[in-house]
């Protein structure tokens, strides 16, 4: 299966091609939010290279956030576009689950990553290893927008901390023993969103067009389930 994979969730711009499990071509760049001039190009950069057309793809992976709002929208705007254009099916990744994957590698009873949301908010997740290295990972809580006081108290666990959030704080978080700040970077690609689209695409677990929104949080959506 050929998917497409789209990241335009931060001010860094990802797309990547994938064919099974082969990556077959990313791009990866960053102009302070240009993505509305910049996505559809390298799209088509990617395919070229790849010796591939857009009415190749059997599917289309997009990082719906939480992120920036104005590029969560670019990202569904123009997958949206596609699908009207060439019915190609669409999976939805949350943008966290991508960054986690980042540190698949990492030996952590707990993966957590905490982003920067402005005003004092980060949104964040906590995730469990399933098995590593090359592991899976499972949610131990909801998406949330929440604070980082928050964030420490919920930490029971020998928990690997990691994004700009997790920079930013750093000094909160360096009071709870439990919590290990990793400076790896956290950037979410899409060939992780590629991977992880394929993996729902495999399943069928489509998203009607209609439907396809940016995952926006709020604080009063900030629940939290025992890990």
């Amino acid at each position: 299966m050929k998917i497409l994979g789209i990241d335009t969730s931060t001010r860094f711009l990802s797309v990547a091609v994938k064919d099974g499990a082969k990556e077959a071509l990313s791009v990866h760049g960053v102009d302070e939010f240009n993505h509305s001039l910049l996505l559809m190009p390298s799209i088509d950069k990617a395919l070229h290279k790849c010796c591939l057309r857009l009415k190749d793809i059997d599917a289309i992976a997009l990082s719906i956030g939480p992120g920036s709002f104005t590029g969560l929208r670019i990202g569904v705007a123009a997958v949206k576009g596609i699908n009207l254009a060439l019915g190609l099916p669409i999976v939805p990744v949350p943008t966290l689950d991508v960054i986690a994957y980042n540190f698949v590698d990492e030996k952590a009873e707990v993966l957590c990553p905490i982003i920067d949301a402005k005003k004092g908010k980060v949104y964040t997740c906590f995730y469990r290893l399933e098995r590593w290295p090359g592991g899976r990972l499972r949610k131990g809580s909801d998406y949330m927008l929440t604070n980082i006081g928050d964030v420490i108290r919920m930490i029971g666990r020998e928990t690997l901390v990691f994004g700009d959030g997790a920079g930013l704080y750093e000094r909160e978080l360096a009071r709870n023993a439990l919590v290990k700040i990793s400076r790896k970077e956290w950037i979410p690609r899409a060939r992780v969103v590629a991977e992880l689209g394929l993996r729902k695409a495999k399943k069928k677990q489509f998203v009607n067009p209609d439907r396809l929104v940016p995952m926006y949080l709020y604080s009063k959506y900030c629940q939290v389930k025992n890990r």
